[in-house]
């Protein structure tokens, strides 16, 4: 019997000594020691993506950080943030964004400039190269400024009713969503405007 348990006390032993000279490599690490995996930019256009203190800045669930002109410090803080492009929609003949798209392209992010001065600016046009600068590869999360912000909104509710096909009161609750106010006038007239001139679409509350 005490032969026995000699026995079992040996192999116990061993397989202490074995296991203190195992590799390291062999053992388990402690999850304490393992590095923090850094989170993934958002890629998903369904993704909401982070809010960065832009004047009136909100975030939409389609990929995009929209506002006003943003600070070099702001814009190092998005890129930061895991976003991949700016659009603006400032003319080149404003003022106050001097060294923007330097900065940006410096920062590795793309740029975008679709001009669209006040209320004129708000055209088929303009809303169709911002559906198509939003629809480019490897653009998303972005975003997309002017001044204030209220550009911004108002084409965004364009493009939702030229591009995107929604129905003008759609187009324009979508807009004051997004912040419009100053421009949401000349939203209605655009729209209006449309309307006359394609009687398939959706135009209640405008006309």
């Amino acid at each position: 019997m005490l032969h026995r348990e000699i026995s079992v006390l040996g192999l116990v032993l061993a397989g202490l000594i074995l296991g203190a000279s195992a590799p390291l490599s062999l053992l388990p690490v402690a999850a304490a020691d393992r590095a923090p995996e850094k989170p993934s930019a958002p890629t998903n256009i369904d993704e909401t993506p982070p809010l960065v203190p832009i004047p009136n800045a909100r975030v939409t669930k389609t990929g995009l950080l929209i506002g006003g002109q943003p600070t070099p410090e702001q814009l190092t803080a998005i890129r930061e943030a895991g976003y991949r492009t700016i659009l603006t929609l400032r003319t080149d003949a404003e003022r106050g964004d001097e060294g923007e798209e330097a900065t940006v392209e410096r920062l590795g992010m793309k740029f975008v400039r679709i001009p669209v001065a006040g209320a004129s600016g708000l055209t088929e046009a303009n809303a169709r190269a911002l559906a198509k600068a939003l629809g480019g590869q490897d653009v998303l999360p972005a975003v997309l400024h002017c001044a204030s912000g209220q550009r911004v909104s108002a084409l965004l509710g364009l493009k939702a009713f030229v591009v995107d096909r929604v129905s003008a009161t759609a187009a324009i609750d979508l807009a004051k969503s997004l912040g419009i106010t100053k421009l949401e006038a000349a939203l209605r007239e655009r729209i209006a405007e449309i309307c006359k001139s394609d009687k398939s679409r959706s135009c209640e509350g405008v006309q």
